[in-house]
């Protein structure tokens, strides 16, 4: 079981909306919220400063004191509802200062908003949860945000119950499972085991595919239905609830079609390790859905 979430928070209601899935496993997990407030003044705020060192304390003690007060409301009222949480404050820039705290105290999980930037403006300016997520050992959700999304109360635990686990067979892919077993265990869960039959269909790196002879497909078919089969068969030892599905198409979209009509609340996959250009370039299945769907995703980087 988890013993601590940690969720950064910036001060926006954008990155609230992170609250209420961490919400939902911290109770169901029994762990402690860690609400985590990066403190960081551009260095051209710096370079217009530099003489003045009673000037850049005073800026620093006020952007402190301002967290310190936000947190700490946020605090109070999750323990209203019963959760147990505190807040911490530290210097440094966003992304570098939540991967080394996370480090420090030993979270077990991080959960944070990411906006809806796509294509190349998001890869040049970047963003502080993708380069959270290129450099994290610890699991990550990442929730999908939109400026639709701010209407949304975060005091209100988000849905987790039914966690699409999309699997193409191999050991990388079934590094999620323990995660989204221990996940779907606290929530009282059930795991959907999914697959694109992808063996004998090229090009789904780029998102591109075609239709093999139709023998080749029922044999796919049947090699991912059996697959998944003794896949679930596994988890189901463990008390866990499982169903299975596939899909035939490009592996992103259908990951995203299927959560979108099927009522799914929570993806949970593994990514692998690329970063930089490369990542861009060639992008990996976990990067399109997360861009390309509106549900949560849980992931774990592949070592």
């Amino acid at each position: 079981m988890a013993t601590r979430i940690l969720v950064p928070l910036d001060g926006s209601p954008l990155a609230e909306q992170a609250l209420p899935c961490a919400m939902a496993l911290a109770r169901g997990m029994g762990a402690e919220l860690v609400l985590l407030r990066a403190i960081w003044i551009l260095p051209d705020i710096l370079q217009i400063l530099d003489e003045s060192t009673m000037e850049l304390n005073a800026l620093v003690n006020h952007l402190e004191a301002e967290a310190n007060g936000y947190l700490g409301t946020l605090v109070g009222q999750l323990k209203e509802v019963g959760l147990s949480a505190r807040s911490a404050v530290r210097r440094g820039p966003a992304a570098e200062t939540i991967l080394d705290y996370s480090g420090q105290v030993n979270v077990d999980q991080i959960v944070m908003a990411t906006h809806g930037y796509s294509g190349i403006k998001r890869w040049m300016h970047g963003s502080v949860a993708e380069r959270v997520l290129q450099s994290a050992r610890t699991p990550l959700l990442l929730v999908r945000v939109t400026e639709q999304d701010l209407a949304s109360n975060w005091q209100l635990p988000a849905p987790c119950r039914r966690i699409l686990v999309p699997l193409d067979g191999s050991a990388v892919a079934e590094r999620i499972l323990p995660m989204a077993v221990t996940v779907a265990q606290a929530l009282n869960g059930e795991l959907v085991l999914f697959q694109v039959p992808i063996a004998h269909v090229t090009g789904w790196m780029t998102g591109e595919w075609y239709l093999p002879i139709q023998g080749v497909l029922e044999t796919a078919e049947a090699d991912a239905e059996a697959y998944l089969s003794t896949t679930a068969g596994r988890l189901k030892e463990q008390g866990v609830e499982v169903t299975t599905a596939t899909a035939i198409g490009s592996v992103a979209n259908c990951i995203v079609e299927y959560a979108a009509v099927n009522n799914i609340d929570l993806i949970a996959m593994c990514t692998h390790g690329w970063t930089g250009l490369a990542r861009w370039a060639l992008g990996s299945v976990a990067d399109r859905v997360l861009r390309a769907g509106g549900k949560p995703i849980l992931l774990v980087r592949a070592q």
